[in-house]
């Protein structure tokens, strides 16, 4: 194996020293935002390497001109590229022109985005712009790319079809994390391991974590929790339903990390929605702003349980300051009932992994628009979702039970009835000893195949 000419600690410890140091700190807002800032240095200290830098124009830019070092300046505006470089003339007649490299996980560049990127490289001369995004956001970065211009063919990220590279090489590049990581080990094996932790980070950057130390199996299959589950799910459809005049359903807002079972929210309301067990309850009264409190109601056992359950239900019902922007949230003295028993918390853990809009994303499919989601049933709890890129309109769903009593919690994938083709549907049971995050993946990629 090739020696390794700096470590991924060295890397990191100075990715992470100037980031923390960067005035392009306040350009580069959230999570999304600092992992870009992180890989913008650590792409910038393998690059000081001339054998690095050859290779990474060569593989990745597939483009043969010489480059000076590839660098992270401190950007003038938000359109200015995350990394640039003189690309040095061949000849003394050549025209002067930049490299510029734009960096992105968990999401793409727009078109309108593009188009000003590549203003800020300059109008004259061979200017390059390569934009790296994740495998899953590839094939809409090419759409985009081509709304800004059609007539310039943009490299794809998989490359093997595209044009030749030369001294004119294309002006638009499109490539992803994961063909980084995989193709420049290769292409520079000294710094092998710096490049695989570059592609994996921004592979996965923001990418939700779903390992969790859980028997599925066990979990999902196991009655008791199945019907407690559904019981915890019906006080809160009656609650939405007794407060709010509505029933609840998954959220479709755009650019969450985690699915949102909810009733009532908005940017200005306060609503209700079912989470984390706190304080023996999965409900919680909900503000816009992401302030939560418990809803003081676990399963009511006994007639005075029951009694005292709806008396507060009522009590809630008549004060209507706790739904506005600047309301106080209410706050229960003493638990109602038995609280969630922890393989409550567990299965729900695990279910709304399964739901999990950003990595159903990552599969392929978006959220169904909210006039399409179905409502949470005294039968079913479910999720409807488009394919991204298909125009046929035919909806997938996936849901959990399907009758009133449930004995188990396994998942089911659905492709909905469509002109040409019949409901098809399949259980997705989890597997002996498999783990959470093989457990989802199997989920998705059964729902995948309903594509095809």
């Amino acid at each position: 194996m090739a020696r390794s000419y700096a470590t991924v600690g060295q890397m990191m410890t100075y990715a992470v020293d100037r980031s923390v140091s960067s005035p392009d700190i306040p350009l580069h807002q959230g999570r999304d935002g600092n992992v870009e800032l992180l890989l913008r240095h650590m792409l910038e200290f393998v690059l000081m390497a001339p054998r690095s830098r050859e290779a990474f124009m060569r593989t990745i830019v597939r483009d043969e001109r010489p480059t000076g070092s590839i660098v992270a300046e401190p950007r003038p505006h938000r359109s200015a590229p995350d990394l640039v470089a003189e690309i040095l003339p061949s000849s003394a007649g050549d025209e002067p022109a930049r490299l510029g490299v734009t960096l992105r996980v968990g999401r793409s560049c727009s078109a309108g985005q593009v188009a000003r990127v590549r203003a800020a490289l300059g109008e004259a001369g061979h200017h390059v712009l390569l934009l790296v995004v994740r495998k899953a956001e590839s094939d809409q970065q090419m759409r985009a790319v081509d709304q800004v211009d059609p007539a310039v063919r943009p490299v794809p990220p998989h490359g093997e079809a595209a044009e030749p590279a030369g001294t004119d090489g294309p002006e638009l590049v499109v490539t992803t994390w994961n063909r980084i990581g995989r193709r420049m080990a290769k292409a520079d094996p000294g710094h092998a391991h710096l490049w695989e932790t570059i592609g994996e980070i921004g592979e996965n950057a923001g990418a939700p974590v779903v390992q969790y130390p859980l028997n599925a199996r066990r979990l999902l299959s196991d009655r008791d929790t199945a019907r407690e589950m559904r019981a915890h799910l019906d006080l809160f459809r009656r609650a939405s339903r007794t407060l709010l005049g509505t029933s609840p359903r998954f959220s479709t807002r755009r650019g969450q990390d985690e699915a949102r079972l909810q009733a009532g929210r908005s940017r200005r309301r306060t609503g209700l929605a079912f989470g984390e067990v706190d304080h023996g309850t999965p409900i919680h009264v909900l503000r816009a702003d992401g302030a939560s409190a418990p809803l003081g109601i676990g399963l009511p056992e006994s007639s005075a349980d029951h009694a005292a359950a709806e008396e507060a239900l009522a009590a809630l019902a008549r004060r209507t300051a706790w739904r506005t922007e600047d309301g106080d949230l209410p706050t229960a003295e003493e638990l109602i009932g038995t609280p969630a028993a922890p393989e409550v918390e567990g299965a729900r853990l695990l279910l709304w992994a399964v739901f999990n809009p950003a990595l159903l994303h990552d599969r392929g499919f978006d959220l169904a628009p909210a006039r399409r989601q179905p409502t949470l049933t005294d039968t079913t709890l479910a999720m409807r979702l488009v394919q991204r890129g298909d125009d046929s309109g035919t909806l997938y769903r996936l849901w959990v039970g399907g009758r009133r009593r449930w004995d188990t919690l396994i998942p089911r994938v659905t492709r909905e009835a469509a002109a040409g083709s019949e409901e098809e549907t399949y259980a997705v049971a989890p597997r002996k000893g498999q783990s959470t995050s093989d457990f989802v993946w199997e989920v998705h990629k059964a729902l995948r195949s309903l594509t095809f």
